[in-house]
């Protein structure tokens, strides 16, 4: 288990443990950073906050809440299956079974 500052960008983890303050880990439950959540970290610069990924939302958490978040590495094969945060929005987005209407009016 490895706290959520030590992960790059583009890394995928399974959260973990949640920290022990109560307060602190039922807000990170209502934002849906709960533990089993698949998440993606997006921006950590090792300074400032952690920008992180997590049911298709970006969080933005501070560096000390981000360190008290335990969380388990992901595979990279599992990463590669992973479709992106805009391709998934594309599919939701498409009709589906949306079938050309054929012109049945006579000519």
């Amino acid at each position: 288990m490895t706290p959520l500052t030590r992960l790059s960008a583009g890394s995928w983890a399974r959260v973990a443990i949640l920290p022990r303050p109560h307060g602190l880990a039922r807000r990170l439950c209502a934002l849906g950073l709960t533990p089993g959540a698949e998440v993606r970290v997006l921006q950590n610069r090792g300074k400032g906050p952690l920008i992180v990924e997590v049911h298709g939302a970006r969080l933005a958490l501070g560096r000390g809440q981000a360190e008290r978040v335990g969380v388990d590495l992901l595979e990279e094969s599992e990463d590669a299956s992973r479709p992106s945060v805009a391709a998934a929005c594309a599919e939701d987005l498409s009709p589906a079974g949306e079938q050309p209407v054929a012109d049945t009016a006579a000519d």
